[in-house]
C-alpha cells in the first residue's frame, strides 16, 4: 500500500487532521500536506470549512460544548456523487 492509499485509508477511518495522520504514519506534517494536496486535486478528499456558528459546525456531534478556536485543517473523503 502506497502513502496515498495509507493517508486516504486513515481519512476514511476518521483520522482527519494532518498532525494525526503524520503521527500515525510516522511522516512529517509537510509530507502529509503534500499527499493531501494530491488527493484533493484527484477529487478524493475535501477540506471541511469550519464555521464559527455551532449550529453549522461539522464537529457539533463530538464537541463537548465549549468552543475552542481550531487553527488547522480537517479533511474528509468526498462522497462518490461529489467526485
Amino acid at each position: 500500500m502506497g502513502k496515498l492509499d495509507e493517508v486516504l485509508a486513515l481519512i476514511k477511518e476518521g483520522t482527519r487532521t494532518t498532525g494525526e495522520i503524520a503521527q500515525r504514519l510516522n511522516l512529517s506534517i509537510e509530507e502529509v500536506e503534500g499527499i493531501i494536496r494530491v488527493l484533493e486535486s484527484l477529487g478524493y478528499v475535501e477540506k471541511i470549512k469550519i464555521n464559527p456558528s455551532c449550529n453549522t459546525c461539522p464537529l457539533k456531534k463530538i464537541c463537548p460544548g465549549s468552543c475552542v478556536v481550531f487553527k488547522g485543517n480537517i479533511y474528509e473523503v468526498k462522497r462518490d456523487d461529489e467526485k
